[in-house]
């Protein structure tokens, strides 16, 4: 039976019309990470460079054959970011769309997005809030070694099945004895503090990661134009638990993510016009809190056949009420449970036609398991989903090719087959052409469903198709240029839909969307003092269906950067990013406006140990909304250091 929304049944009671127009499995997981351990008992001053690690000598084929952005430890401390949202904006096909620190970020890739999967941390695919929102800034980068961004197809060995691409995590490894400490402060009544150390002893190598981060006095969530006054503060606490073990023929790793918020939130209001609209609520408070546990154990059966087991398990539980429409608040309270195992096999065979050349066999099998309830209706929803894999990956000579397919056994949604190929040229050393091209499928995850404000329970299953081609050139070691076009024919997108008559947003389905675009990545070091850097990107996202443009995907969208070494010890970073206009609903009646943004930052090398820094974001306070109704911080500053011990 067809549901109503809750703001649809709010706005009847009120009697004003529209205008026309599991713990257990958890706690199995985590001893299993402790006794695998106890059953083995026995600087110099550099300028800072944020880039696309795109080494050629260092990429499998699978990863030379893509438009990839690995952004390694090195390249997180110099951007000088908090977290995930700040340091990934304005990476090409990826929009990010915020309403303040430390809310949850609208995210897409390529035109698609999701409700998990978005992001992945050691592998595990996480829950977002609802479709296509994830909050990033639970997220904060001194927790991480590595950020890859990948686009297009080929998503799912890492674990994540989305159309358009992820964002993927890799947990710190902080070496014996290793410690740092990073504190900042600054506007809005902002502190954040990142700490961490490591161990190493007869059980393996240990890392701890713990942080805090108060905004005592953000800005109203409700935007101006809605009436927004009232200041809306943010806490959160997190913790990373690792730990790894290398052995003669294989290794083991566990890791462990907590994050804990507590967000004071405004929420669904009437609005003169009879429209809803994002207003203040003094009352209204989101708590959100994320469990992630992965163990993984690899094993070389022979100096040709690996072979990797992981178990994993993620919780994401919101509660919370916000807004009031008549005498209705509205819930948050949604709890949804991932259980994951992946078994994969890589065999690799060497072929005759020359001493590089080799075919590599991946075969394996992926099952996952969502669970969810919510206080829609005391909904519940739980689906299984089984995957046999199988890839080939070869390289001969300055030729490289890959392909892949994967079987889907889904209980609720039926059998699905997926696959995507891939081809590459080496046109010299330093020069790659490639392309590739598939077809891939995801059902709607239990988040997306049956979350009590944003959810919709009749959503279905999308699907898309489409290919790239790009060509990469690394001239010199901080010389490259990056560039890719890609087409791709969405079905039955699942996206965020802001009613223009109604002022309600849920998730639905957009049948037919034709997404296609070109990606620049480029960077120049023109002295050992100076380098410069762009990135830009072109999208057409177009609803067949209606003719306009599918919502919240800006046609351009870029950023210019400079980093200049002034002195030895201090260097300085300059940021200019743009983003397009772009409609908030789907009838296209609705839009904001161009954002140009600057942000800098100057950085003094007290010693290799001691960093001190002020950072300036958005400087010329550039307020235009990215969220309809909802607020954008103006011009910030904020100042600390980062010290290793």
């Amino acid at each position: 039976m067809k549901k109503a929304n809750p703001l649809m049944n709010a706005i009847a009671a009120a009697g004003t019309r529209p205008c026309p127009n599991s713990l257990a499995k958890l706690a199995l997981l985590l001893g299993g990470m402790g006794l695998s351990a106890l059953a083995q008992g026995d600087n110099a001053t550099v300028l800072p460079t944020v880039n696309v690690r795109d080494n050629q000598a260092q990429l499998a084929p699978s990863n030379e054959i893509g438009q990839n952005t690995s952004l390694i430890r090195a390249d997180l401390e110099a951007g000088g970011k908090a977290d995930l949202h700040s340091g990934l904006r304005n990476q090409s096909g990826l929009v990010l769309t915020q309403a303040g620190q430390g809310t949850t970020s609208g995210i897409s890739l390529r035109g698609a997005s999701g409700g998990q999967g978005l992001v992945t941390l050691d592998g595990i695919p996480l829950f977002g809030n609802f479709a296509g929102f994830f909050p990033l800034s639970h997220f904060p980068l001194d927790a991480f070694d590595q950020v890859d961004v990948t686009r297009g197809p080929g998503g799912d060995r890492r674990g994540s099945r989305t159309l358009g691409g992820a964002i993927h995590l890799q947990s710190r490894r902080l070496s014996d004895k290793e410690a740092f400490l990073h504190l900042e402060g600054g506007s809005y009544g902002t502190v954040r503090t990142n700490l961490g150390g490591g161990l190493q002893n007869g059980l393996g190598n240990w890392t701890v990661v713990a942080g805090r981060a108060d905004i005592f006095d953000g800005i109203s969530q409700a935007g101006p134009q809605n009436g927004g006054r009232e200041r809306d503060d943010y806490q959160m606490t997190n913790g990373l638990l690792r730990w790894d073990k290398d052995f003669e023929r294989g290794k083991l790793d566990s890791s462990f993510y907590f994050v804990r918020s507590r967000e004071q939130t405004d929420g669904p209001g009437l609005m003169p016009n009879g429209t809803v609209g994002w207003r203040d609520d003094p009352k209204g408070l989101n708590i959100g809190e994320t469990w992630v546990a992965q163990s993984r154990g690899r094993y070389s059966v022979t100096d040709a056949w690996d072979s990797t087991l992981q178990v994993g398990y993620t919780k994401d539980r919101e509660s919370g009420a916000l807004g009031r429409i008549g005498n209705r608040r509205f819930s948050m309270d949604l709890t949804s449970q991932l259980w994951l195992g992946r078994w994969e096999n890589a065999h690799r065979i060497a072929l005759d036609t020359g001493p590089k050349d080799a075919l590599r066999l991946v075969w394996g099998v992926d099952a996952q398991q969502q669970h969810a309830d919510s206080a829609l209706s005391n909904v519940i929803a739980t689906h299984t989903t089984v995957s046999p894999l199988v890839r080939a990956e070869t390289e001969i000579g300055d030729w490289l090719a890959n392909a892949e397919a994967r079987f889907d056994h889904n209980d609720q949604y039926g059998d699905h087959t997926v696959f995507n190929l891939g081809g590459g040229w080496r046109m010299r050393q330093d020069m790659t052409l490639w392309t590739k091209g598939g077809i891939g499928y995801r059902p709607p995850a239990v988040n997306e469903r049956l979350h009590p404000l944003f959810g919709n329970n009749n959503l279905k299953p999308e699907r898309n198709a489409g290919g790239e081609v790009g060509w990469r050139w690394q001239a010199a070691e901080k010389t490259e240029f990056n560039l890719s076009g890609y087409y791709q024919h969405y079905q039955n997108l699942i996206t965020q839909q802001y009613n223009s008559a109604t002022g309600v947003t849920r998730a639905g389905n957009v049948a037919d969307a034709r997404v296609w675009g070109a990606e620049v990545q480029t960077r120049h070091a023109w002295s050992d003092d100076w380098s410069s850097g762009l990135t830009y990107t072109f999208m057409d996202a177009r609803n067949t269906v209606t003719g306009g443009k599918v919502p919240i995907r800006p046609e351009h969208q870029g950023q210019f950067w400079n980093e200049f070494r002034v002195t030895q010890p201090i260097s300085l970073r300059v940021e200019l990013t743009f983003r397009d206009a772009y409609w908030f609903d789907l009838n296209n009646t609705v839009h904001n406006k161009p954002a140009p943004r600057l942000n800098a930052q100057v950085d003094y090398r007290v010693s290799p140990k001691l960093k001190l820094y002020v950072r300036g974001e958005n400087l010329n306070s550039e307020r235009t909304e990215e969220l309809r109704g909802f607020g954008y911080p103006g011009a910030a500053v904020y100042a600390g250091f980062h010290a290793a011990l």
